[in-house]
């Protein structure tokens, strides 16, 4: 980790989620469906406010900035088109996402329908509710 990232996630008291590793097991995670590219979207500490569309993933860049993202969202729809004149062809991957989340024991929440990977959190943010188990559990913070 770099010293820069390190001061402000010292000056702005964040809790740290994913560890490198994590951000390893998140990518073999979602590449065990063939059928399935993810596209995602990610927020930078150091930034107001995230990237602003899904875009397919290229995992060597994303892992050498693990250490500075806020969090990411994996958008669990794969949209196709098939023409000019007839709707895209969507499928939808969520199932899969999940489950390959709860394999590989990756902390989430969701997000308006999107998967958030959560690198850090903040102290005076509200806490997200994780889903931790496999039958959709999620943990919230105590009231």
């Amino acid at each position: 980790m770099n010293t820069d990232t390190l001061a402000y996630l010292n000056q702005h008291q964040l809790t740290s989620v994913m560890s490198l590793t994590k951000w390893r097991k998140l990518e073999q995670a979602l590449h065990e469906e063939p059928e399935f590219v993810p596209h995602v979207r990610y927020k930078l500490l150091v930034e107001d406010g995230p990237n602003p569309s899904f875009t397919p993933v290229w995992w060597h860049e994303l892992l050498e900035i693990a250490d500075s993202i806020e969090w990411l969202e994996i958008d669990p729809f794969k949209r196709e088109k098939i023409g000019r004149l007839l709707p895209e062809k969507t499928t939808d991957f969520s199932d899969y996402i999940q489950t390959q989340l709860h394999k590989y024991a990756i902390p989430f929440s969701i997000e308006t329908q999107r998967f958030r990977i959560w690198g850090y959190l903040r102290c005076d943010a509200t806490m997200p509710a994780f889903c931790i188990a496999a039958g959709g559990e999620t943990i919230k913070e105590a009231e």
